[in-house]
């Protein structure tokens, strides 16, 4: 049985990868590896190369913002209290298309995404200069980069 789970706000450390900011709200281990949640927020023009979780449902809720999402041949645009599911196995990325700041929550189904950006951060990788060694960590973590953003301009 796992034990009830409470992380302060003030405790969460966000990290700066990719050119977003992304904070680890709910580790896997705290929910027995069933699921893990962190918040994605990123300027207009941010949004990850197009790629796919092999392992993993990803289920997006905007926080903030305007998002445009790409996801198996489909476009969606999302906004503020829009929540958007990508099934594992399916070839997706996404774009701020707002004028500010958003903010993602991402829920993982199962967990343990997240050591993904916790292992390129500790690395102190950086996309335009170690894209083959995060390449090789996504691997691990079972995500596959498929190219660049078609959404991006």
């Amino acid at each position: 049985m796992a034990l009830p789970f409470h992380r302060p706000h003030a405790a969460v450390a966000p990290m700066d990868l990719f050119g977003a900011r992304i904070a680890i709200l709910l580790p896997a281990e705290a929910a027995g590896g069933a699921l893990s949640m962190f918040e994605d927020s990123g300027m207009p023009g941010y949004g990850p190369p197009l790629h796919v979780h092999h392992d993993a449902d990803e289920i997006f809720h905007v926080l903030a913002g305007r998002y445009r999402f790409f996801c198996g041949g489909r476009t969606l645009d999302a906004g503020v209290g829009d929540t958007v599911l990508v099934p594992r196995g399916a070839r997706h990325t996404f774009l701020n298309t707002g004028d500010g700041r958003g903010r993602l929550l991402v829920t993982m189904r199962p967990g343990g995404f997240e050591r993904f950006f916790t292992e390129v951060f500790e690395a102190g990788l950086d996309a335009a200069e170690d894209m083959g060694r995060i390449t090789a960590i996504g691997e691990r973590h079972q995500i596959e980069f498929l190219g660049p953003n078609p959404l991006a301009g």
